[in-house]
C-alpha cells in the first residue's frame, strides 16, 4: 500500500527550535512520528544552511532535514504569486526584510502543494493567507 503524501511543512523557525530546545525537539520528534514524513521546503533549507556558518557542516544539514522526507523547491509560478502577494501588501514598503519574502514564496510553495505549514511566525502568514490562501498553524496540530 503507498503511504499517504506529506501533509505538513515545517517553517525554518521550528526546525531551529528543535534544534536548541529538548523539549521543543521532543514534541518535534512525536509530532514527525504521528504526521510524518513532512514534505522539506527547498526555502527552508536554504535559510537553515545560510544560518550554520560552517559550510563543511552544510552536507550533514541537508541529510538530516530531508531524512526521511523529500525536498520540494519552488516553482516558477510559487515565485510570481509571492511577488503578487508582497504587492498586494504593500510591496517593499510594508516587506523589507528577506526573511518576509521567503515567508512569501513558502506560503505559495505550500498553498499550491495543498500542505499545512507549521511555524512560530503566525502573524506573518496570516497576513500572506489572505492572498496565497495558505494554511498555517501553530507547533504542533
Amino acid at each position: 500500500m503507498p503511504s499517504s503524501p506529506p501533509l505538513y511543512i515545517a517553517d525554518t523557525n521550528v526546525y531551529v527550535t528543535a534544534a536548541n530546545d529538548a523539549r521543543a525537539r521532543e514534541r518535534f520528534e512525536e509530532f514527525l512520528e504521528s504526521h510524518g514524513p513532512l514534505l522539506v521546503s527547498a526555502v527552508v533549507v536554504a535559510e537553515v544552511l545560510i544560518g550554520v556558518a560552517d559550510t563543511a557542516r552544510h552536507a550533514a544539514v541537508i541529510r538530516a532535514l530531508s531524512a526521511g522526507a523529500a525536498v520540494a523547491a519552488p516553482t516558477s509560478d510559487d515565485w510570481m504569486r509571492a511577488a503578487w502577494s508582497v504587492a498586494k501588501l504593500g510591496g517593499g514598503a510594508v516587506t523589507r526584510n528577506r526573511s518576509f519574502w521567503n515567508d512569501a514564496l513558502l506560503a505559495a510553495q505550500c498553498a499550491r502543494l495543498g500542505v499545512t505549514l507549521v511555524t512560530h511566525d503566525g502573524s506573518d502568514f496570516r497576513r500572506l493567507a489572505r492572498h496565497l490562501g495558505v494554511r498555517a498553524v501553530a507547533p504542533f496540530p
